[in-house]
């Protein structure tokens, strides 16, 4: 039955209806469909779209009012607005006061949480500043929490946009960024979670080969996570999880530990689901980093309890790569070729970590002839497909190192010396380690 106070009218339920029935079966009927089977032909195409137009409002007003039902901290906001502009003053004190105390059991300290704070504080500042000369105002309050908010969502930005920026290579202006970090040591301001926190996530990320900054935030996760939700936790441990991998990716096989206690933390606490799903890509590191570090037991254990835990249209093809990742590991080439077979992604990087695992394989078993037509068929799917960053010069890097790999000669101390060097020093290069080995 459609509700009158969103002026829903009969037609506009059948055609909901319609839409439900047929969605369920999978079926998605055109227009003309609609207004045959639905409306007898009796409506003109013109009026069947002004139906939908008005369906479409009545279930996005739906939405907003099943959302506001279940935020009270909103109700509060929309009732003590309500009450000020009616000047239904004892109305007005006794909603705030709710209001206050509801803001008190507030589960979090995050930005979220100084905004109601500065919602409620300015709203009893323009009460007080209508109905009350006597009264003091809240003014110092106010200023000061408004520099709270923008510091601590100043900091969380510049943490995503550094992190960002390391992968895709993008330069950006961090505006008034260092005066806020002056600011924030000068003031005394890390007692407040949402600016300490990112405060130690920002040093964490600039200070890539530093473990002190590292192990500052390690602390302070630990310690101040229940401050946060978990949406925001997500984030949170992605930065320290990926800096964890390009620690990793520099030789520091001690990070890899750390990342796999990381991950399997915020899988328990499902910090790392997005839809109630897990990513293939999450799913796929997780095991390379396990093989990395040779903790294949590990890398089994996680590839058999958690492939359940993706989307059902990608658990077959991701198991198969996780399979073969481990059976190079170790050692069982023939294994490895015949599940990446079963592997068919449209996304281009689970396709193009899946050619390194055969480059892997070719050049071990010396099968140098197939390797250089795969490095050949490599490049040019590089150069049809669009990679942006970071993904594309290290995949490129992986096959220039690859074939002047194949152009040392037995013997070629020189050579040899001068391609070590040039692999040591090349920045972008995930598969640094295993090319070293192969000199």
């Amino acid at each position: 039955m459609m509700s009158p106070i969103l002026d829903g009218k009969k037609h506009h339920q059948l055609l909901f209806t319609a839409y439900v029935k047929n969605r369920d079966k999978g079926v998605e009927l055109s227009r003309s469909e609609i207004r045959e089977k639905i409306f007898k032909n009796s409506i003109s195409d013109a009026q069947l779209r002004l139906y939908m137009s008005e369906l479409f409002k009545i279930i996005s007003s739906t939405l907003v009012m099943l959302q506001s039902k279940e935020d009270s901290y909103y109700q509060d906001q929309v009732l003590i607005s309500r009450f000020k502009q009616s000047e239904e003053h004892k109305l007005f004190d006794s909603q705030f006061s709710a209001a206050i105390k509801r803001l008190e059991n507030y589960p979090y300290r995050n930005s979220d949480y100084l905004e109601l704070k500065y919602d409620l504080g300015f709203k009893e500042y323009t009460h007080i500043s209508s109905s009350s000369r006597t009264r003091e105002l809240n003014i110092q309050v106010l200023l000061d929490d408004v520099d709270l908010i923008y510091i601590s969502k100043k900091l969380r930005q510049s943490c995503f946009a550094i992190s960002h920026q390391a992968v895709y290579e993008k330069e950006y202006n961090y505006g008034l960024l260092p005066d806020v970090i002056k600011y924030v040591e000068k003031n005394q301001l890390l007692k407040h979670p949402s600016i300490r926190l990112y405060y130690s996530i920002y040093h964490m990320l600039n200070a890539t080969k530093d473990t002190l900054h590292f192990d500052k935030f390690k602390a302070d996760i630990d310690e101040l996570k229940h401050f946060f939700p978990d949406s925001e936790l997500q984030s949170i441990y992605r930065f320290v999880i990926n800096q964890c991998i390009r620690r990793l990716n520099r030789g520091h096989l001690e990070y890899g530990t750390i990342a796999l206690d990381l991950y399997e933390e915020s899988l328990t606490n499902k910090y790392l689901l997005v839809d109630g799903y897990l990513s293939r890509f999450t799913f796929r590191n997780i095991v390379a980093i396990a093989v990395k570090i040779g903790e294949y037991d590990r890398a089994d254990k996680f590839n058999n309890e958690y492939y359940s835990a993706l989307k059902k249209d990608e658990r077959h093809s991701a198991l198969k790569f996780n399979q073969a990742l481990i059976a190079y590991h170790r050692r069982d080439f023939d294994t490895a070729l015949i599940s990446l077979q079963d592997v068919d992604f449209k996304d281009h990087l689970f396709n193009l970590a899946a050619k390194v695992i055969q480059i892997k394989i070719y050049y071990e078993s010396r099968e140098l002839n197939l390797l250089d037509s795969h490095l050949d068929a490599m490049q040019m799917y590089i150069l049809r497909k669009k990679l942006i960053g970071h993904y594309k010069t290290n995949y490129k890097n992986i096959i220039k190192m690859t074939r002047k790999l194949l152009k040392i000669k037995p013997r070629d101390s020189a050579a040899t010396t001068l391609l070590k060097n040039e692999i040591e020093n090349t920045e972008v290069l995930t598969e640094k380690k295993w090319l070293l080995e192969q000199l």
